[in-house]
């Protein structure tokens, strides 16, 4: 058997393939890992920093289970505000 990896094991959906990382599985009801969601909003935004979409993760993250109207100004905060409702809506978060 070779070591060599397959070109199907070498190619990725990007940083949003879950399946290949090691967080396959959703936080548990009601939580969120906003490390789990930097991924998307930096396959969105690219020229941000992995803190700078953390950050924005949080904010959405903070927003969402209160009150606050969600940051949705730039397109950082509209990306981790997407990432952060497709969340809820896939895995209850």
């Amino acid at each position: 058997m070779s070591d060599t990896p397959t070109a199907a094991a070498r190619t990725s959906a990007g940083p949003t393939d879950w399946v290949s990382g090691e967080r396959v599985f959703a936080p548990p009801a009601g939580t969120l890992d906003p490390d789990w969601l930097v991924p998307a909003v930096l396959e969105a935004v690219p020229e941000a920093t992995p803190g700078q979409a953390q950050a924005a993760v949080v904010a959405a993250w903070q927003a969402t289970r209160t009150t606050e109207p969600v940051p949705g100004g730039t397109p950082l905060e509209r990306a981790a505000a997407g990432a952060v409702a497709e969340a809820v809506r896939t895995f209850g978060a």
